[in-house]
């Protein structure tokens, strides 16, 4: 009997997309399985071109989001008629459930369908969320040090599902009948050198590059190269669009355009794409789907966007971050400047984009801008090789260590490449640091095991539990504070705060022994992360505070 999962991805086409893979390494891992997804309405169509999918449960989640958020019909009963739409599900009798959708409402219906092997978020016992599966619950920690994650979201999304396997390309079937529509769209008349796609809007405005700086970047390949151009984007985009339209024709544009935004279904949208020789976008859902359809892009990262985890996946395919400080910016910032967007040159751009289309050497100014190629490397993961501009040598480092160890820690086994050698580069700032958590450490294993012995005996000892709790929790703020902005032990923080809060345990028993393991989870990792960067055994500088040893103490 063949093996059956469910894919729980609502959010947005690009995760759907993105998806792919995940599905690849079901089969791997399961020849034969049965996968099938639950998406959005919205984006049926587009779940119909994955490739191994046998079936998709659609429903206007959209819809139920914005009845919740406001209020317009009662909340009771719109969860009562997504019980109902999705009561059939439980008869299939799935074997693992993989929930990518990261919300509450998700989590309830993971829970719901009682499936054994849940992935992802999910409801606990008292309406709060846990995360199932380490690479998922990494996925949920990396926003709090983006910098140092190296990891692209399809390969968190395959790793999680299922677990360690080969290499699978996004990839979309794409119908005879939209091809030979897309054939007809861009007519007889294809120029020299094909087509240039591009995506001039976002879903969110500091997303975007600026319309005009792509205006100026067609004309300047107009005059370079027989060239035509496809402008695609959502009715929302089409100011945009029309903007990029002028700057194009004031600057002295003559190629030819075709203005598609907002006369497509996704299919139709998938197969211009596929007849396109690059798209140049920001980071969208169709850049995703360019790359599943075998068209090389040239992704634009700015505002918040983070290539390294949204990047377009595969290999040949390029990527334009501008070179600050504040590049990317945290989702949890409003920016009142923008200065990321005009850090990219039009020239570079249309460097790029003639070199692509075999018209021009490589760009040769990165200035202001950091220039990558996407790859693939021997354990199948995407990884981005910078091919202009500098990366901060702390940055680099750190962030090639810590791709290593989370990949040693979730699988067992080490990466075939990117080995860091050599201690860190900041090697005295982390030891200081660790100096101050040792006494932290020792007290800490004598409490999580006074804990133990305590959550086994019967009555429970009540008083006793809450002066130890008390005691962990004044450790826990300590261990903020000593490690907060730490590159060496920030990341470890992170996932024991995800920990704590994330408690399935309904007895005081079950939380307590919970409470325990996650603190001394912790603690074994920071005792080995200092010893792989060098940082444990060295000595302290003098006048170094002893506030740690003082907390345990008490």
């Amino acid at each position: 009997m063949s093996r059956k999962v469910l894919i729980l991805n609502v959010t947005r086409m690009g995760d759907l997309i993105q998806t792919g893979p995940l599905i690849a390494r079901l089969r791997y891992e399961w020849p034969g399985v049965e996968v099938d997804l639950v998406v959005d309405r919205q984006f049926e169509p587009v779940a119909r071109l994955l490739d191994g999918v046998r079936h998709a449960h659609a429903y206007d989640f959209s819809r139920l989001g914005h009845e919740c958020r406001v209020m317009s019909r009662d909340v009771v009963e719109l969860y009562r008629q997504v019980k109902a739409w999705a009561a059939p599900l439980l008869d299939e009798r799935y074997d693992r459930l993989v929930n990518l959708t990261f919300t509450r409402r998700s989590g309830l219906l993971a829970s719901y369908l009682q499936i054994p092997d849940v992935r992802g978020v999910v409801s606990a016992p008292d309406g709060s969320t846990s995360i199932r599966n380490p690479w998922l619950a990494y996925f949920t920690d990396l926003h709090h040090y983006r910098r140092f994650n190296r990891f692209n979201l399809v390969d968190l999304y395959a790793l999680g599902g299922s677990g360690v396997g080969p290499h699978a390309p996004l990839s979309l079937a794409i119908t005879k009948e939209a091809r030979d529509w897309a054939d007809e769209c861009l007519g007889a008349g294809r120029p020299p050198h094909g087509w240039l796609a591009i995506q001039i809007g976002a879903s969110e405005v500091i997303k975007a590059w600026r319309p005009a700086y792509f205006g100026q970047v067609m004309a300047d390949l107009s005059r370079r190269t027989p060239i035509g151009f496809v402008l695609i984007g959502t009715e929302s985009e089409r100011p945009m669009v029309r903007e990029a339209l002028m700057v194009y024709r004031q600057a002295g544009g003559t190629a030819p355009v075709r203005e598609m935004v907002n006369r497509t279904t996704l299919t139709q949208l998938g197969a211009l794409l596929a007849r396109a020789r690059l798209l140049l976008t920001n980071d969208t859902g169709p850049m995703h789907m360019a790359v599943a359809v075998g068209t090389t892009v040239i992704d634009l990262s700015v505002g918040h966007v983070d290539f390294r985890e949204t990047g377009p996946y595969g290999r040949g395919h390029w990527v334009v971050q501008p070179d600050l400080d504040c590049a990317p910016c945290g989702f949890d910032r409003i920016c009142g400047h923008h200065a990321c967007k005009d850090r990219i040159e039009v020239r570079q751009v249309a460097d790029l984009c003639a070199h692509l289309l075999g018209c021009g050497p490589a760009p040769t100014s990165t200035t202001g801008i950091k220039l990558f190629e996407s790859d693939v490397d021997g354990d199948g993961l995407v990884h981005y090789r910078q091919r202009g501009g500098c990366e901060d040598a702390l940055q680099e480092w750190y962030g090639r260590w810590w791709r290593s160890y989370w990949f040693a820690e979730f699988t067992g086994r080490p990466l075939d490449r990117d080995v860091v050698i050599g201690e860190a580069p900041d090697r005295d700032i982390q030891a200081d640091i660790f100096a101050q958590l040792d006494p932290l450490l020792r007290a800490l294993r004598a409490h999580v095991s006074h804990l133990d012995r305590l959550a086994r005996r019967m009555p429970i000892p009540a008083r006793e539990l809450q002066d130890v709790h008390r005691s962990l929790t004044g450790a826990q703020r300590e261990i903020t504070r000593l490690t907060e902005g730490s590159p060496a032990f920030a990341p470890l923080t992170v996932a024991l705060r995800r920990e704590l809060a994330c408690d399935e345990a309904m007895s005081i028993a079950a939380m307590a022994q919970a409470r325990g393991r996650a603190f001394r989870r912790w603690s074994e990792r920071v005792q080995r992360v200092s010893a792989c960067i060098g940082a444990s055994g060295h000595e302290p500088r003098p006048g170094m505070s002893s506030r740690a040893a003082t907390l345990c103490r008490d």
